[in-house]
């Protein structure tokens, strides 16, 4: 009778919602019914909290499955690359007391042997970091009484799911909690405009809260303005948010390496868009491709979280920005060419525009304040159409 699951997050705040979903979803699954169990997915992005929720959900309903909780770490970011799912099935076939020497060889019959074991038993299975959807369905039991709670980056829309509950940044006042139950209520409410000041700085974003509080917890002779004054500026900040083998640079970085070029060129060229949103056709413009494979790319960049959106317009979280910024740095000369490739699209709409409303002899002069690159220095005079 497996009893897998890690230990319950202590720091988990403002995931009620959540919590309460998967309850509702997976409480049915105690008793058997004419469908397959439940199979949830928690996704977002890196750093974002899913196998907080997915184990601390996992623990209130563990009561529903009396036969046994398993765990899988699936290894989707890993740097060694994603566990391939015949090993996840033997590891979970061992799990349940299956001998080694009677464990099939990889195919069809590991995974007929795993989900006969499973048919007819109250089992609650977490599958931590999946890669893809081709990597889930062989590890997905047939029977009515299990439920499966899945986490990964991605929406894998590809899976037949029950529910796929999407996780954002935290609300304000639940990063304060989040920061004060790692480092103390007392010590922070005694600077709560640095406070204020820290959870903006960190963006809300849980894993940048988490480090920032194992920090503060681990200097007891910090004030909370110390931290903060060390990652006011932003080119140091995500060197700065790690602790230990909590690296929010690391999550980044592996969600940007399992992109494909096109999608990478994408998200590091659009680092220097400015203001709070852009269109598919700016990020084409800067990245010199064309709009619908830019907008495949931004759309790509979305299901992976270094991209959030609305309609048709996308945006950078202020942590995922600067890590594009980077990347574009090591990019050489990427920079300076996605600024005055940029450039060179706001100064054509504004050409257009002003053609449109007033066609005859408009002059419109232009500095290099806001985007600079070559085309916008100098003057640009716009006449007639």
């Amino acid at each position: 009778m497996p009893r897998q699951l890690p230990a319950a997050p202590t720091d988990l705040v403002g995931r009620e919602p959540e919590l309460s979903m998967i309850a509702r979803r997976t409480g049915g699954a105690a008793v058997a019914g004419p469908h397959r169990g439940p199979v949830l997915l928690v996704h977002g992005a890196p750093g974002i909290g899913k196998t907080s929720v997915a184990v601390a959900a996992a623990h209130r309903i563990a009561g529903w499955f009396p036969d046994g909780q398993l765990f899988a770490h699936l290894g989707g970011a890993a740097p060694g690359g994603p566990v391939p799912a015949a090993d996840v099935l033997a590891h979970l076939l061992r799990s349940l007391a299956v001998p080694e020497s009677a464990i099939p060889a990889p195919g069809a019959a590991r995974e007929g042997l795993f989900r006969t074991l499973l048919h007819d038993r109250r089992i609650l299975l977490v599958l931590d970091d999946a890669y893809d959807e081709a990597q889930v369905r062989p590890l997905l039991p047939a029977g009515t009484c299990a439920a499966v709670l899945v986490t990964a980056r991605r929406p894998l829309s590809g899976l037949d799911v029950a529910e796929r509950i999407r996780l954002d940044v935290l609300g304000h006042d639940q990063a304060w909690e989040m920061l004060a139950t790692s480092a103390g209520h007392r010590r922070v409410a005694a600077d709560p405009s640095a406070m204020d000041e820290l959870v903006r700085v960190c963006g809300r974003w849980p894993l940048a809260l988490r480090v920032a509080g194992n920090r503060l917890a681990s200097r007891p002779a910090w004030g909370v303005r110390h931290l903060l004054d060390r990652l006011r500026d932003q080119r140091r900040r995500l060197g700065l948010l790690n602790a230990g083998d909590l690296d929010l640079r690391a999550a980044f970085t592996e969600s940007y390496r399992q992109l494909d070029p096109v999608a990478a060129a994408v998200f590091r060229s659009a680092a220097v868009i400015p203001g709070a949103d852009f269109h598919a056709a700016l990020a084409a413009a800067v990245s010199g491709i064309d709009e619908e494979t830019a907008a495949s790319a931004c759309e790509d960049l979305l299901d992976a979280g270094l991209l959030q959106g609305t309609a048709d317009r996308y945006s950078f979280h202020e942590l995922v920005r600067s890590f594009a910024a980077e990347c574009l740095d090591d990019d050489g000369p990427g920079r300076a060419v996605a600024r005055d490739r940029a450039a060179r699209w706001q100064l054509g709409r504004v050409r257009r525009a002003v053609r449109g409303s007033a066609p005859h002899s408009i002059a419109v002069r232009s500095r290099a304040g806001g985007l600079g690159g070559t085309a916008m220095r100098g003057a640009v005079a716009i006449g007639p159409p």
